[in-house]
């Protein structure tokens, strides 16, 4: 008895020990090294770049030792103003092709925020879909320059139809006119964010006939990139930022309460309800699966739909846009640690 007890003061004792020492270097690594700030552009909030919402409400940043500062886009992205100066940039692939092919040294993708097309169709009438049943029908899209558009671009070639020969395609009406013109009779189907085709349904503009995209196919909606300059003087805050998305896209897989939290923070609270079933859809679909980078068939399918469209000014190699040093060591690295686990306080840790 008297053994027993003389052990578990001992194993206090140490762990007190330790504790104490950790916490001491902790403070002191802290006065030493300043804290990284690493500034995130998005073009306007949306439920695709859910991981990140994610990640800074649950503090996964912070964590480890950086801080994370979101910020909006001034103006437009992609081919119309370039790639915006920051850090980090979550930005459509189609938009970021187009520059990276006229502009060599632009920001390199690292990983990718969500995996899917989010866009829907939106049919006249309630019926059984198929994808033939597109044929000899008009369509208003996003223009060819975008992801949604590319996404649909790609979807019909695969299944046969070629645009605007097999299948009508209106993709010059300016955004705020779109939803109108199909009220008042143009087109046969529409395509719409996941919003607005949750909302235009309700009102009964139309009936949602299927996603553009499906968890079958791999055609990224949201990509990060990062900059030369801040992979080259920051490596360690990039591994770290990468480390948090992916975390977040793991936890969202096994708590799903996580990602409702989070959207009801950074998202409208006027389409909450709206905001509930689309992230039903996209989890269904697959949209925020953790990943190892964007792999080398992915990017090529990428880059051809951009050719075949006519939208890729000139050759972009995999060698020398996607970097997927980062996104290898989050998913090596990182681990889902369930509940139970994470509650248990150091001596709980230290006798199991």
């Amino acid at each position: 008895m008297r053994k027993r007890t003389l052990i578990l003061s001992l194993v206090i004792i140490v762990g007190l020990l330790l504790g104490l020492s950790l916490l001491i270097s902790n403070v002191l690594l802290k006065d030493k090294e300043a804290i990284i700030t690493l500034t995130v552009v998005e073009n306007e909030p949306s439920l695709l770049h859910l991981p990140l919402y994610v990640a800074l409400q649950q503090g996964y940043f912070e964590e480890q030792g950086i801080r994370v500062r979101l910020t909006k886009e001034n103006g437009k992205s992609g081919s119309d103003q370039g790639i915006p100066d920051a850090d980090v940039v979550l930005i459509d692939p189609a938009e970021y092709l187009y520059y990276k092919a006229i502009r060599p040294e632009a920001p390199v993708i690292v990983t990718i925020v969500a995996g899917h097309d989010g866009t829907f169709l939106l049919a006249r009438e309630k019926r059984d879909f198929t994808w033939n049943n597109l044929k000899g029908k008009r369509i208003i899209s996003y223009p060819p320059e975008t992801g949604p558009g590319l996404a649909l671009d790609k979807k019909l070639r695969d299944n046969g139809l070629t645009p605007f020969r097999d299948t009508g395609i209106y993709h010059r009406i300016p955004q705020d006119l779109r939803l109108g013109a199909f009220k008042s009779g143009s087109g046969d189907y529409i395509q719409l964010t996941g919003i607005e085709a949750l909302i235009a349904e309700q009102d009964g503009t139309g009936f949602i006939a299927a996603p553009v995209d499906d968890r079958d196919e791999a055609f990224p909606a949201v990509i990060c990139v990062v900059a030369r300059e801040t992979i080259n003087k920051h490596p360690q805050a990039v591994q770290t930022y990468v480390n948090g998305l992916y975390k977040a896209q793991l936890y969202m897989v096994k708590e799903p309460d996580l990602s409702l939290k989070a959207a009801h923070k950074f998202l409208s609270k006027n389409e909450r309800h709206e905001t509930e079933t689309l992230l039903e859809k996209y989890v269904a679909m697959g949209m925020w699966q953790p990943q190892s980078g964007l792999d080398e068939k992915t990017f090529g399918a990428l880059a051809q739909a951009m050719e075949v469209s006519g939208q890729l000014p000139a050759p972009v190699k995999f060698s020398n846009t996607v970097n997927n040093n980062f996104a290898r060591l989050a998913a090596e690295t990182v681990r889902y640690i369930p509940p139970e686990e994470r509650d248990k306080n150091w001596l709980q840790k230290l006798l199991s």
